[in-house]
C-alpha cells in the first residue's frame, strides 16, 4: 500500500509540531523519519497511523483518503519502542491478541490463529519461546516478539517508533540487519522513526531528514549523506568541522569573483590530508590529541584557536606517526560550502582560501 501526506500540520498550544508536511511512501519502500527530539517524527508517524489526528491536511492509502479513518481501520501495525506487550500472556497469546480481539465474522479459527502464530514466531526464529511469558525473554527478543504481533493481522502498513532504542548496542546492530532482510521477504510498506544516523542509513530504502516540524531533506542514504541539502542535514549526519570565511574575497575565489559576505564549509574529518610537509593549499596546525579507536584513529588539530577533528586509517596513522604537540599541515580533499542563499561545492584547488 502507497502512503501519500498531503499539507499536513499539527500544533500543541503555541508548539508547531509539523509544519506542511508533504511526503510520498510508495508501496514497498522502507522509510526511515530521522531527526533530532522534538522534530515531529513520532508525531507524523502516529498521525499516519491513526492515533494522532492533524490540524490540517490529509493522509491517503493507496490513493484513497484515510484522514478520518479510525486506526482499526487502517490495516496498520504499530511496533513501539518499550514492546507494549501483556505481562500476563504467553508469547504465543500476545502475538495472537490482535486476531482474537477482531469481530466475529473476521474472526479467523482457533486452528487458523495457531497456524499464522506459529508461522510468525517461526519467521521472527522464536517459536521455541511459545510458552514463555515477556518477563522470561531478552529485550531484543521482545522486540522480535512485538514485531510478529503487529504481523499478525497482516497489516498493509507497517510503522515502527524508535523500534531498537531501548536495546544495547550489540542488540540493536543485530536486529537492523534482521528487520531489513525481514522487510525484503515480506516487502510491505514500512516507516521507523529514529534518531539514530547509522541506524537510518543502514536500513532504510530513503531517509526523510527533519527538523522543527519540517523536512530538511529527502533521499537515499547515500544521498543525503554525500549531498546534504542544508547545513543542518550535514551537521545531524555524522561528525563535521565548520569553518567560516573571512570577507575580503575569500568566498570570492571559491566562486570565481562573486563575492558573498557570509559562507560556511562543511568537512567531514575523513575527507581531511594531513602531512608533515608545508604545500601552498594546507595550512598550518598543532597535533593535540591521539585517539586510536578500532580501525580508525581520531585526530585533534589546533589550528589557531579552533579544533579540527580528522580520521585516519590505521595504515596512514602508521605512516605519519603522529604525536601530540608536533607541527602539521592540513588540507580538506572536499567540503560543501554554504552561503547567503545557495551551496554549492568547492574546487580542491580553492579549498584552502575558505578558512
Amino acid at each position: 500500500m502507497s502512503i501519500e501526506i498531503r499539507n499536513i500540520s499539527k500544533r500543541f498550544g503555541n508548539f508547531v509540531a509539523l509544519d506542511n508536511i508533504n511526503l510520498d511512501i510508495p508501496t514497498g519502500e522502507l522509510v526511515a523519519l530521522l531527526g533530532p527530539s522534538g522534530c515531529g517524527k513520532t508525531t507524523l508517524l502516529r498521525i499516519i497511523a491513526g492515533m494522532e489526528s492533524a490540524d490540517g491536511g490529509e493522509v491517503l492509502f493507496s490513493g484513497e483518503d484515510a484522514t478520518h479513518l479510525h486506526a482499526r481501520e487502517r490495516e496498520v501495525g504499530f511496533v513501539f519502542q518499550h514492546y507494549a506487550l501483556f505481562r500476563h500472556m504467553t508469547v504465543f497469546e500476545n502475538v495472537a491478541f490482535g486476531l482474537r480481539v477482531k469481530p466475529r465474522k473476521e474472526r479467523p479459527s482457533d486452528a487458523e490463529i495457531k497456524r499464522r502464530v506459529m508461522e510468525l514466531l517461526s519467521l521472527v526464529q522464536l517459536d521455541w519461546l511459545a510458552d514463555r511469558y515477556p518477563s522470561q525473554l531478552s529485550g531484543g527478543q521482545r522486540q522480535r516478539i512485538a514485531l510478529a504481533r503487529a504481523l499478525a493481522v497482516e497489516p498493509k502498513v507497517l510503522l515502527l517508533d524508535e523500534p531498537f532504542g531501548a536495546l544495547d548496542t550489540k542488540v540493536r546492530k543485530e536486529l537492523r540487519r534482521w528487520l531489513r532482510r525481514l522487510h525484503d521477504d515480506m516487502h510491505i510498506s514500512s516507516v521507523f522513526v529514529t534518531h539514530d544516523q547509522e541506524e537510518a542509513l543502514e536500513v532504510a530504502d530513503r531517509v526523510v531528514v527533519m527538523n522543527h516540524g519540517r523536512i530538511e531533506q529527502i533521499g537515499s542514504p547515500d544521498e543525503v549523506y554525500s549531498s546534504p541539502a542544508s547545513p543542518f542535514v550535514y551537521q545531524f549526519l555524522g561528525n563535521v568541522n565548520v569553518f567560516h570565511s573571512r570577507q575580503q574575497g575569500a568566498y570570492a575565489e571559491v566562486e570565481r569573483g562573486e563575492v558573498a559576505e557570509k559562507a560556511t564549509a562543511f568537512v567531514r574529518p575523513h575527507d581531511i590530508d594531513i602531512t608533515h610537509q608545508p604545500s601552498e593549499d594546507g595550512l598550518q596546525a598543532k597535533v593535540q590529541h591521539v585517539h586510536p579507536i578500532g580501525p580508525v584513529v581520531r585526530i585533534e588539530l589546533l589550528h589557531g584557536s579552533e579544533i579540527i577533528e580528522v580520521e585516519l586509517s590505521r595504515e596512514r596513522h602508521e605512516l605519519l606517526q603522529l604525536t601530540v604537540g608536533q607541527a602539521v599541515w592540513f588540507r580538506p580533499r572536499q567540503m560543501r560550502v554554504f552561503g547567503t542563499d545557495t551551496s554549492l561545492r568547492s574546487t580542491p584547488e580553492k579549498q584552502a582560501f575558505l578558512f
